[in-house]
């Protein structure tokens, strides 16, 4: 009787669940459309609605084939994906590629290859968001400096790292959980820490 009962739960669970992601990506898709987002098939936002804060005068955003977007926002583990983009700023999201709760902050490019996967809690950013000089600091926003992102085909990132401006990630790299890049990373390496240094290469069978 318990195993029954316990197998109904999880039913009535996942049939929940299942119900509340088909329709937060139908109201995601419609933010896509209204945001002017060019956007590719079977583009998921789960759990709940990924945030967009896109400005009018963005160049644009581009989002490929079957990529997802997963949320969660539990007393335990609250991280929404969300997508940030200021004016004269581009996003590239290449087909299968897949966020959970990642920050992505995008004043000048960011570029996303394909297969790219991103843990919880992640931020992505091209800029500093506030200028080296302190008399600048006063004025604003006078002297930021931004640099486009880009991070390849087949990247792992683990949770709570930070990307920053100017990085490259080059293709089938792995970022550690909690890092901080700060320079680039070329193909196939393993790198981790704050500031991420390199660990080790990955065997490579198509090489």
């Amino acid at each position: 009787m318990r195993d029954i009962i316990k197998l109904a739960y999880k039913s009535v669970w996942m049939l929940l669940f299942l119900s509340k992601s088909f329709l937060t990506t139908r109201i995601f898709r419609l933010k896509l459309w209204l945001n002017h987002v060019d956007y590719g098939k079977n583009v998921t936002s789960a759990n709940s609605i990924t945030r967009l804060l896109i400005s009018k005068s963005a160049t644009g955003v581009k989002i490929g084939n079957a990529v997802a977007f997963n949320n969660y926002d539990g007393p335990s583990w609250n991280c929404k994906c969300c997508l940030q983009v200021k004016e004269g700023g581009k996003i590239i999201i290449g087909d299968n590629s897949g966020f959970n709760g990642v920050y992505i902050y995008c004043s000048l490019a960011v570029t996303i290859g394909e297969w790219v996967k991103i843990g919880g809690g992640t931020m992505i950013i091209d800029t500093d968001f506030h200028p080296l000089d302190f008399e600048n600091r006063r004025c604003g926003f006078k002297g930021m400096n931004s640099k486009p992102v880009v991070i390849e085909d087949d990247v792992f990132v683990g949770t709570h790292c930070i990307i920053c401006k100017g990085v490259r990630i080059g293709n089938r790299s792995i970022v550690a959980a909690g890092s901080v890049v700060v320079k680039d990373i070329p193909n196939g390496e393993v790198w981790g820490g704050n500031p991420a240094k390199f660990i080790r290469k990955i065997a490579n069978k198509y090489e």
